[in-house]
């Protein structure tokens, strides 16, 4: 890994710790094992170096996504990888992020969120690419339609979005109420969803 990698994921491991606003890149560079001056040698501010640290998750996360859907060809595949990536997703973002046991991918959403607020682009590109997900989730509830795989009178486009934050809310859920088991939860929301939907 070059030094600017390792910034840029040591810069991600703090400012999923601290938020934004207390990350410092004095701890940044002291935990990434470079000088301050090192970190401005890539970096031209610490709002430079967080944009970088969003657009490697995002790319790495949009990788995973990718190869996690790959071999999707029916409406049953579909639910069953996306309610599967509740799990998945976790153990991903640990590899991608190097995170400790305290991480968690909804604390990168918390980040996302705040940097959205602040930033027209970040918002623009996260538009972007949760729409992009609705729109591929539903292009295959489409085509699981016309072939009578699941009910037709569903409103396609509209599940595609009860899908999304059906995940994302469990995500954000799991940080507010660690009662229930991440690892479980998304192959029971699956069969709950599937018998919702199939033909």
């Amino acid at each position: 890994m070059d030094t600017k990698q390792r910034i840029i994921k040591t810069a991600l491991q703090v400012f999923l710790e601290k938020g934004f606003d207390r990350a410092s890149m004095k701890e940044i560079a002291r935990r990434a094992g470079v000088t301050k001056g090192g970190i401005y040698h890539h970096f031209e501010s610490k709002e430079h170096l967080f944009r970088e640290a969003l657009s490697f998750i995002t790319t790495q996360m949009k990788k995973w996504s990718t190869t996690q859907f790959r071999s999707v060809n029916s409406a049953k595949d579909l639910l069953a990888a996306l309610f599967g990536s509740i799990k998945s997703m976790r153990i991903a973002f640990s590899r991608i992020v190097g995170e400790t046991a305290e991480h968690h991918p909804y604390s990168f959403l918390e980040i996302l969120i705040s940097a959205a607020r602040r930033n027209e682009g970040v918002k623009r590109e996260m538009e972007a690419i949760y729409s992009q997900t609705r729109e591929n989730i539903s292009t295959i509830l489409l085509s699981a339609q016309e072939r009578g795989e699941i009910r037709g009178d569903i409103d396609c486009r509209v599940l595609a979005f009860q899908i999304n934050s059906l995940i994302e809310g469990t995500l954000l859920l799991s940080v507010l109420d660690e009662t229930f088991d991440l690892d479980t939860i998304g192959d029971q929301m699956y069969r709950n969803m599937w018998r919702t939907i199939e033909r």
